[in-house]
């Protein structure tokens, strides 16, 4: 048992799990909506999920303790920075455009600008900062891979766009921005043991009861926008509606006393149950 514990808390501290279910968002939304890219921006997705997590948990304090940190972490994220930068060479200017933007979001969420701390420590920034990351990497920068690119390919055309971006893509983008932050709810609740005060997120500055209706308003404004879709010609798919009532009930059953398992493990493997369920039905 105590070393299914350790792999299982390797999985979750080295942002494997992360990752894993960041890929498993980005497969079912775009395949559902027919919005899938190719096999390579998936990858691409994964590593980078790994790096950006861990440079950001453990960045400072390896520059601090270079000696003290855990090698196979750096070996990680080190491999998947590579891997990651080596698949974004072929991105188109537009793509690259948008990851810079990502990627300026993540050095100002670490980097000590606002009162000599990251922005983190600004009201609610890292709470939209995740969302809108997660919705420019898993619904944005897709639709506008194949503009402009770089390279050029010995099969060219596969690598240009095919299709103009989707007409939808405001939608989109707004339902995986509206889900990771209820999605990061019961996160933020059960991180009021860890964070410091002057943190100030969402369950410390509105309380945990507050937070939760405001999860669950965010899961009904989920449901509202596929109502909305289906009126422009979207369909509603069952799988999706499960995902969401899913997500409602874990947001309930969040609680700072929980075991840390049950927003680590558990809530963070909701794409996961939504891929399985998108295979499934």
């Amino acid at each position: 048992m105590k070393l299914l514990k350790n792999i299982i808390d390797f999985y979750i501290r080295s942002s494997l799990h992360v990752a894993v279910c960041f890929v498993a968002l980005a497969i079912v939304y775009l395949e559902s909506y027919n919005l899938g890219t190719y096999f390579g921006y998936y990858v691409f997705l994964f590593c980078s999920a790994i790096a950006g997590y861990n440079l950001i948990k453990y960045g400072l304090i390896w520059l601090k303790q270079p000696l003290k940190s855990n090698i196979t972490l750096k070996i990680l994220t080190a491999l998947s920075s590579a891997i990651a930068l080596y698949l974004a060479i072929y991105f188109s200017k537009f793509a690259w455009f948008l990851l810079i933007i990502v990627c300026i979001i993540n050095l100002l969420y670490t980097l000590p600008i606002w009162k000599g701390n990251g922005l983190r420590y600004s009201p609610f920034f890292k709470l939209f900062s995740v969302a809108i990351v997660w919705s420019v990497l898993v619904v944005g920068i897709p639709q506008f891979l194949y503009v402009d690119t770089f390279y050029s390919f010995s099969n060219t055309e596969e690598y240009r766009m095919l299709m103009e971006p989707d007409k939808y893509l405001d939608q989109h983008t707004l339902k995986i921005f509206t889900l990771v932050i209820a999605l990061c709810i019961p996160f933020e609740i059960r991180d009021l043991k860890y964070d410091e005060e002057n943190l100030r997120t969402l369950p410390q500055v509105l309380g945990v009861k507050t937070s939760k209706i405001m999860g669950i308003v965010l899961c009904v404004f989920y449901l509202t926008i596929i109502v909305y879709g289906n009126s422009r010609g979207l369909p509603i798919y069952s799988h999706e509606i499960i995902m969401i009532v899913v997500t409602t009930v874990a947001i309930c059953f969040s609680d700072k006393f929980k075991s840390d398992y049950y927003a680590s493990f558990l809530v963070e493997a909701i794409p996961l149950l939504w891929l399985g369920l998108y295979y499934l039905l």
